[in-house]
């Protein structure tokens, strides 16, 4: 068994394909290499993303299971629309690289790829390892800005049931309280983890256990729901068992282990109910060399397929190089100014009354100003970060309202969308509440040169057409906020309104 490996490996070594294929993904690790380096750096600082590293493995060991399409690996005529949608992404990772938006640099890279590939072997080839190379994308760690929604829908869920049970509970955003102790859904209890896993290892399963596409494309919708529903009675489940415990179980380390267990039974569930839809293996047709092209090509036309896709992978990190090099983002100039009426500036003394405040660790620059009428004090902070550099983006999701060493002591108890004339934007505003039961009223939003948003995806494309003209004004993520709040939601948000239309002037 192990000579037989040993010689189908030595046969690939030595075979032509095989190497010009390997050659183009060095290409993209010499030429895009902090992008290689940013999804290995994911996989390695999370274990929800961890599953990235057994990407390429599990995709070419999809190729060599599939024994039926092995005699048709070969180059067949070079791909215009292989080399097309290489260039495609290649201009998308450019514009994506301009704005930092890590993620859509990371899809453009397996793009970018999948495209050199498909490029040089050609349609027919590229066609029968369609699936293998559409998985590569399970390389890119995505699904964060699903946290909030899936903490919402199983906090929604767990309180649901529990009621349903016939507890009472106190719900406040997502804390809330049964009459054993309090509980709380946090970014661990989102299931990410489980959903992620859950719809790659479904992905992996409805391709080698169907044939038809509309079953292997139900399987894995199936596999992304049944995820988030089981981890809706998972936490239920642990609630219950802590409930019913005194608080003495499920409220430490047997938590995680007890939703291990439990999404072990899930994944084996998935697949049992799975395997009673298993398509029959299809009846491959015989292959000769009657129906199979292979196209050898003379060593100058290898040269000039090779110099095109070097080309048409190199050229897109030397532009952003040359616009990087000449763009540089105003960080000493604010983005709006105050004319001070009713309102007057006041010291910077007033931050140590206060248990909360603002800050980004990453800005390049920022400021923390306080302004008072009668017995109201608002402050305002402004955080610029300049041309900004990996993790320290305008729009990041580390970018936190409740910086860690505040997290034990404050939550989001509220948040919604509020339209303000004098911006001529939607904020967002948000109330916070500590143990004490103090508020904290807030407007947040972006100001990138004269347009304001709360929008983070408006806020990148804003971004990135201030970088395609060449505008460097400032870019400022924006907090103001009214401590404490003593007044009603409504009253408060007039008050943060009416500063913000006697004070606020944009340049």
């Amino acid at each position: 068994m192990f000579e037989t490996y040993l010689e189908t490996i030595k046969k690939l070594a030595t075979n032509t394909t095989v190497r010009i294929v390997f050659a183009i993904f060095l290409l993209t690790v010499v030429f895009f290499y902090s992008t290689w380096a940013s999804l290995v750096s994911t996989w390695t600082r999370s274990a929800t993303f961890a599953h990235g590293y057994i990407v390429i493995p599990v995709s070419l060991w999809l190729i060599w299971q599939n024994k039926a399409i092995h005699p048709y690996l070969f180059p067949g005529k070079p791909s215009i629309w292989g080399l097309l949608f290489l260039l495609a992404n290649g201009l998308l990772w450019l514009l994506a690289s301009l704005i930092n938006a890590l993620v859509i640099q990371q899809y453009a890279l397996i793009g970018i790829l999948i495209g050199a590939i498909w490029f040089y072997l050609g349609n027919e080839t590229s066609k029968k390892i369609i699936f293998p190379l559409a998985f590569l994308y399970f390389m890119v760690p995505v699904g964060e800005a699903l946290i909030p929604y899936l903490i919402d829908f199983t906090a929604d869920f767990t309180i649901y049931l529990l009621r349903k049970t016939g507890l009472s509970v106190y719900r406040e955003g997502t804390h809330f309280s049964l009459v054993s102790g309090n509980w709380s859904v946090v970014e661990a209890c989102s299931g990410l983890r489980y959903l992620l896993a859950s719809f790659t290892l479904g992905t992996i399963y409805a391709y080698i256990t169907y044939e038809k596409l509309y079953k292997r494309l139900l399987f894995m919708l199936f596999s992304l729901i049944l995820p988030i529903i089981a981890n809706g009675f998972r936490a239920y489940m642990i609630v219950m068992v802590g409930h019913l415990s005194g608080m003495k179980l499920a409220v430490g380390v047997d938590h995680l282990v007890y939703g291990a267990v439990f999404f072990a039974l899930i994944i084996f569930l998935m697949f049992y109910i799975g395997s009673f839809f298993k398509d029959s293996p299809a009846k491959q047709p015989i292959i000769t060399s009657n129906n199979t092209t292979n196209h050898s090509y003379p060593l100058k036309q290898q040269g000039i397929l090779f110099l095109t896709l070097l080309v048409g992978i190199s050229i897109w990190p030397l532009i952003y190089t040359q616009i990087k090099a000449n763009y540089h983002v105003l960080t000493d100039t604010p983005t709006i100014s105050f004319n001070y009426s009713s309102w007057h500036e006041k010291g910077i003394a007033t931050q140590n009354q206060w248990d909360w405040t603002p800050g980004f660790k990453n800005a390049v620059t920022d400021s923390l100003y306080y302004f008072q009428k009668d017995n109201t004090v608002i402050g305002y902070y402004q955080a610029n970060f300049g041309d900004e550099k990996q993790g320290a983006e305008l729009v990041n999701s580390q970018n936190l309202l409740i910086p860690a060493h505040h997290q034990k002591d404050w939550h989001v108890a509220k948040q919604s969308n509020l339209f303000i004339s004098k911006l001529g934007s939607t904020v967002d505003a948000v109330v916070l509440k500590n143990r004490l039961g103090n508020s904290i009223l807030l407007f947040k939003w972006y100001q990138v040169g004269n347009h304001a948003t709360n929008n983070p995806y408006l806020a990148k494309l804003f971004q990135l057409f201030k970088k395609l003209t060449f505008d460097t004004s400032p870019e400022t993520y924006n907090i103001l906020f009214l401590y404490p709040s003593r007044l009603t939601s409504s009253e408060d948000s007039k008050l943060l309104e009416s500063f913000l239309i006697e004070t606020y002037t944009k340049h």
